[in-house]
């Protein structure tokens, strides 16, 4: 069992972490949130240590099962990690994908039997959520006590950021600065969040600079 890894960082990705030991390179799956800290060791003549949880994946055909890392900073943040993932239904990847909050606010979504906050969570719908209630409820005490703390994942903002900067590219081509127009987008999402196109956004913004007649 590989319960910790210490090497040099020699690539990166939205989810994966390479580690050079000795002359062997391993890839770990690493929470999305752990990334951006990672990146300034990327290449760099310094060793470090991951916290690792050891499973085995399913491929597609059944006869196919590949062993898989997941290395952690923050043994805390592993040990909530395994935890998490022994609810029926929550494989690796996906818990890996909802962890957008910190861990001391899900662990007190959890203790207060409240699977709405957890419905929050990308992928946890209301009846996966009751799951995670009714399985960790108990507990996960320790964990909602934890001080400070950052989300395992980020929130996922790809499509709405798209959106915003497809608006900007319009607004610049109309000759307005990048601070107005900034301003402008900003203010027509606060009026309607819920606007799922830059076409749609751009209307926003003109139906707000109209002035009454």
């Amino acid at each position: 069992m590989i319960s910790r890894i210490s090497g040099k960082l020699v690539g990166l990705a939205n989810d994966t972490a390479t580690l050079q030991v000795g002359g062997i390179c391993y890839n770990l799956y690493v929470p999305s949130g752990l990334v951006e800290t990672l990146k300034s060791y990327l290449n760099e003549d310094k060793t470090i240590s991951l916290h690792t949880i050891y499973y085995i994946e399913a491929g597609d055909m059944k006869s196919s099962h590949y062993p898989r890392l997941v290395g952690f900073t923050d043994v805390v943040d592993m040990a909530f990690f395994q935890l998490f993932i022994s609810v029926p239904g929550l494989g690796v990847k996906k818990a890996l994908k909802s962890l957008i909050l910190p861990i001391s606010e899900i662990a007190r979504y959890i203790e207060e039997k409240d699977p709405a906050g957890l419905s929050r969570l990308p992928g946890v719908g209301p009846r996966l959520a009751e799951k995670i209630v009714a399985s960790l409820a108990g507990k996960t005490a320790k964990y909602a006590l934890a001080q400070g703390g950052r989300p395992l994942a980020p929130e996922d903002r790809s499509g709405r950021d798209s959106i915003a900067d497809e608006a900007l590219d319009v607004l610049l081509q109309l000759q307005y600065n990048r601070a107005e127009a900034t301003e402008m987008i900003r203010l027509a999402l606060a009026d309607s969040p819920k606007i799922k196109s830059s076409d749609k956004l751009i209307a926003q913004i003109f139906a707000s600079q109209k002035t009454p007649v």
